[in-house]
C-alpha cells in the first residue's frame, strides 16, 4: 500500500465544514418553499375525540393545517424491523388512536417557520385518555420469536446448572440501563418537492437507498422518479437510519399544497418522532473454578419495546462470543410499554450488555481474589464459544497488555479503598470492548484520468466519521495519486449502491468496493498498454501484471506508473464499477441491500467469527464527603484490523469513549410515570459530558492484519470505543468504595444510599 493508508490524513471536507460551505439537507431552499411544523399529542395513551384547527388556520401566514381527516394522499411505510424501511409499524395521523406521548396529530404549513410553529401551538385537541405505562414491566416479558429459537434468540450449550454447581465462586447479578435519546447538533429535518410525479427529498440520512426504496414503494412510483439527497449528516449514530413519520408527513403536505415544504423538527419533538435507546434489564449468572476458568455463563436480557413492534438489537449474541465456557445459556427477551418504537443508538446493545457483563466479571474476579485482567486472560479464546469457528483475528489480551503498561495497572492496590489522595478515594477499573464486523454488499464508481486525478461516486454517507477522506485515501493508495487529487461524491440514492452507514460497516463494505474498482482500472489499463507497440509494458502478458502502490509491475520486472500508462490511452481516462461481495454473503443478502434493505452477513460465518476487540481502563476519584465522581484518566487500546486513517480513527475511538463517560455518569432520559412522558426533552436538561468532565483520554491503536474480513482488512470502529467505558468506570468505583453500582447512570445519590 502507498503511504496514504495507515497514516494521519486531515479530513478532505474539513475546510468546508468549518467555513460553513458544506451543504446539509436543511440548507437547501427550493424556490417557493413553505415551512412545516408538527402539533403533537400531550397524552401517552387514548383516543382523539376532536381536533379544532380554526385558530391555527386563522394565524397570519398559514397555508394549510392537516389532520388525520384532511391530510391528502398520506402514504405510510411499514415494517422497518421486519426488514422494511419504516421506523415503526404504527404511523400517526392515520386515525384517532394515541399510542405514545408526542405522537404527531396535526401538520401545519405556513409561509415562514415562525408562523408554522405559532399555528401548531394553536391546534386544540380533545382526548379520551387511557392509563399509560412508560416503563417496561420486566416480570411480564417474552422471548423474541416466542415458541421458536429465532436466530439464536435463545441458546443453550452444555448444562448451566452443572456448571454452577461445579463453581468455586459464582455471581448472580441484575443490572439496569435507562432510556437514552439522540441529541445530534443537526436537527431532524425533511424537505420535499414534487414536480408532477417526480419527487425530490432532502433529508439527513444514514441510508439514502432505503429512503428512496421506501418512499417509492409507498407511492407506487418507480425508484427512478424519486430522488433522495443527503450529502452531509451532522450527527446520526442510528437516529437517521430509517424512514420516519415526519418525513412522510412532509412529503404528503408538499403534495397537498403544491409547493416544496421543509420541516425542521423541534428539539423536544426529537424525543418522540424518531427512535431512541430502549431501557434494559440484564441478568447474569457466572461460575468459575478457583483458578478463574468459567464453568457457567448465563445472560438473560430484557429490552423495552413499544406496544406495536418487537424491536430487538441482540446483546446476547455478542456477550456469548466473548469468553470460553462449557456451559452457556442466553435469552433475548422483550417487555412492552407505551412509547414510540426504539431503535439504533451507538453500539445499540453492546454498550448496555457489556456494562452488565464486564461488571459481573469484575465481581467474580473480586470473589476469586484474582486480578480482573488475569480473569479475562484465563478465559480468552481463539474460537467462538458457541459457534465453534475460529475468530478471523482476536487480539483482546494484546490490547489489555498494551493498555496495562500505559495506564500503570501494576500500580493498582489490591484492596478496596486503599488508594487515596487527600479527601479523594481513588479506584482503577478495566473492561473489555468488542464490536461485531458486519458485512454488506456495495458498489462504487471510480474514474481515473491521465492527468493524475480521480473521481469516486457511491451512495454512501458521511455522518461525521470522515468517509469522504477514507474513500479518497483508498483510491489514492491504489492508483498512486495524491489524496487531494481524488474527488469523492456521495449521499444521493441514484449513485452506485452502498449500504447504510450504521453498524460500523461503511469503511469495510464501501471501501472494499472502491478498492475493487481501482484494481479493475489497473487491469483494464494493463490490458491496453501491453497490447501497444511501444512503452515499458509493450508485449508483456497482461495476466502477469500486478498493481503495486500505483505502479503496474510485470513478472519480469518491467514497470510503469498507472498514471503514465493511462496517459498513453487515446481517451485518457478509464471508469469502472467496483463491487464488494464477501464470500459469506448469500444472493438473498445482496439482493436485499440492492432493494434498499439491510442484507447483513456476519459477524459469524461458516468459516470465521469476525469482531474487533479492545480493552479500557479507568481511574476514578470519589470525594469522601460529597461523593462526587470524577474520571481523571481513561485509556483504551484497540485492535480493529487495518487503520485507514489514524487521525479519524483516533477521533472515532476517543469520541466513543467520551460518549461512554456520558452513559456512565450523565446520560438518562427522565420520565413522568404518571403521564407516560419523557421529561428532560431538551439539550439543556439532557446531560452530556462537557469539557470539565473530560480529562486525560488516551487511545492506543494496535496493528492487526485480517485477510478474511474484506480485501482491505478493515473492521468497524465507530462504535467500538463506547462499549467498555461504563463498566470500566463502574469497576473503578467499586475498587475505590466497595460499592457495586448496577444501574446507569451512576450518581452521587447511588453512592450515598448504597
Amino acid at each position: 500500500m502507498a503511504q496514504t493508508i495507515n497514516t494521519e490524513v486531515t479530513r478532505t471536507d474539513a475546510r468546508r465544514k468549518v467555513t460553513g460551505t458544506a451543504t446539509y439537507a436543511a440548507d437547501v431552499l427550493p424556490a417557493g418553499m413553505l415551512h412545516g411544523a408538527l402539533a403533537c399529542s400531550s397524552i401517552a395513551l387514548g383516543t382523539v375525540t376532536a381536533i379544532d384547527t380554526s385558530k391555527a388556520e386563522a394565524e397570519e401566514g398559514v397555508v394549510a393545517v392537516y389532520t388525520h381527516e384532511t391530510l391528502p394522499d398520506y402514504k405510510t411505510v411499514k415494517g422497518f424491523y421486519a426488514g422494511g424501511p419504516g421506523s415503526a409499524s404504527f404511523w400517526p395521523m392515520e386515525g384517532t388512536e394515541i399510542r405514545y406521548a408526542g405522537q404527531p396529530l396535526a401538520y401545519v404549513v405556513a409561509e415562514n417557520a415562525a408562523a408554522a410553529r405559532r399555528a401548531a401551538d394553536l391546534v386544540e385537541v380533545q382526548y379520551d385518555q387511557g392509563d399509560a405505562a412508560i416503563h417496561m414491566d420486566s416480570e411480564n416479558s417474552f422471548v423474541v420469536g416466542a415458541g421458536e429459537d429465532s436466530e439464536g434468540m435463545v441458546l443453550t450449550k452444555g448444562d448451566l446448572q452443572s456448571g454452577l454447581d461445579a463453581a468455586a465462586q459464582s455471581v448472580d447479578m441484575t443490572f439496569t440501563t435507562p432510556f437514552q435519546h439522540h441529541n445530534p447538533m443537526e436537527m431532524f429535518s425533511a424537505t420535499a418537492e414534487w414536480r408532477g410525479d417526480r419527487l425530490t427529498v432532502w433529508m439527513p440520512s444514514q441510508s439514502v437507498r432505503t429512503l428512496r426504496a421506501g418512499i417509492a414503494g409507498a407511492y407506487g412510483l418507480p425508484e427512478t422518479s424519486v430522488r433522495v439527497i443527503s450529502p452531509f449528516v451532522g450527527g446520526a449514530f442510528g437516529a437517521k437510519a430509517g424512514i420516519t413519520p415526519y418525513a412522510m408527513l412532509t412529503i404528503a403536505a408538499a403534495k397537498g399544497v403544491g409547493a416544496p415544504v421543509r420541516l425542521v423538527v423541534s428539539r423536544p419533538q426529537m424525543y418522540t418522532v424518531a427512535t431512541f435507546r430502549p431501557e434494559t434489564q440484564q441478568k447474569f449468572r457466572l461460575g468459575a473454578t478457583a483458578d478463574g476458568k468459567l464453568t457457567a455463563f448465563e445472560h438473560i436480557e430484557i429490552g423495552q419495546t413499544s406496544q406495536f413492534d418487537d424491536v430487538v438489537n441482540p446483546g446476547t449474541h455478542i456477550t456469548r462470543a466473548m469468553y470460553a465456557c462449557p456451559n452457556i445459556h442466553t435469552e433475548q427477551r422483550l417487555s412492552r410499554s407505551d412509547t414510540n418504537t426504539g431503535g439504533f443508538m451507538r453500539a445499540p446493545n453492546e454498550m448496555q450488555t457489556f456494562f452488565a457483563m464486564e461488571s459481573a466479571m469484575d465481581e467474580l474476579a473480586w470473589k476469586l481474589g484474582m486480578d480482573p485482567v488475569e480473569l479475562r486472560r484465563a478465559n480468552d479464546t481463539q474460537t467462538h464459544p458457541t459457534d465453534g469457528v475460529p475468530f478471523s483475528s482476536r487480539h483482546l489480551m494484546e490490547s489489555y497488555d498494551a493498555i496495562a503498561q500505559s495506564f500503570g495497572w501494576a500500580d493498582r492496590a489490591t484492596g478496596i479503598g486503599e488508594m487515596r489522595d487527600g479527601d479523594w478515594l481513588v479506584g482503577y477499573g478495566c473492561a473489555t470492548a468488542t464490536y461485531p464486523t458486519n458485512i454488506l454488499a456495495s458498489n462504487a464508481r471510480v474514474r481515473m484520468h491521465g492527468n493524475g486525478s480521480a473521481y469516486i461516486e457511491l451512495a454512501a454517507h458521511d455522518v461525521g466519521t470522515g468517509t469522504y477522506t477514507i474513500m479518497a485515501q483508498i483510491a489514492a493508495a491504489r492508483l498512486g495519486l495524491e489524496v487531494s487529487a481524488v474527488d469523492v461524491v456521495m449521499g444521493e440514492a441514484d449513485m452506485p449502491v452502498a449500504p447504510l452507514s450504521g453498524g460500523s460497516t461503511t469503511a469495510a463494505s464501501a471501501g472494499s468496493a472502491v478498492h475493487d474498482a481501482c484494481m479493475k482500472i489497473a487491469e483494464r489499463v494493463a490490458l491496453r498498454v501491453t497490447g501497444m507497440s511501444d512503452g515499458p509494458l509493450a508485449g508483456v502478458d497482461p495476466a502477469t501484471v500486478t498493481l503495486e502502490d500505483g505502479t503496474l509491475v510485470a513478472a519480469g520486472g518491467a514497470r510503469q506508473s498507472l498514471q503514465e500508462a493511462l496517459a498513453m490511452l487515446p481517451e485518457g481516462e478509464v471508469e469502472m464499477i467496483g463491487e464488494f461481495r464477501h464470500k459469506a454473503m448469500t444472493p438473498q443478502q445482496v439482493a436485499t441491500t440492492f432493494a434498499g434493505g439491510y442484507g447483513t452477513a456476519g459477524p459469524v460465518t461458516p468459516e470465521r467469527a469476525m469482531f474487533a476487540f479492545g480493552a479500557e481502563m479507568a481511574e476514578v476519584r470519589i470525594h469522601r464527603y460529597t461523593h462526587e465522581i470524577r474520571v481523571p484518566r481513561l485509556h483504551g487500546a484497540f485492535a480493529a484490523g487495518t487503520w485507514l486513517n489514524r487521525k479519524t480513527a483516533h477521533s472515532q475511538l476517543m469520541g466513543g469513549m467520551v460518549w461512554g463517560i456520558g452513559s456512565a455518569l450523565h446520560e438518562v432520559t427522565e420520565t413522568d410515570r404518571a403521564r407516560g412522558r419523557f421529561l428532560n426533552a431538551n439539550i439543556a436538561e439532557y446531560l452530556v459530558p462537557v469539557n470539565a468532565d473530560i480529562r486525560e483520554i488516551r487511545v492506543e491503536m494496535l496493528e492487526e492484519q485480517d485477510d478474511y474480513v474484506n480485501p482491505l482488512g478493515v473492521k468497524g470502529i465507530g462504535e467500538l470505543g463506547i462499549v467498555g467505558t461504563a463498566a470500566a468506570i463502574g469497576n473503578a468505583v467499586y475498587h475505590a468504595t466497595g460499592k457495586r453500582l448496577t444501574s446507569l447512570p451512576m450518581r452521587i445519590s447511588d453512592l450515598v444510599s448504597s
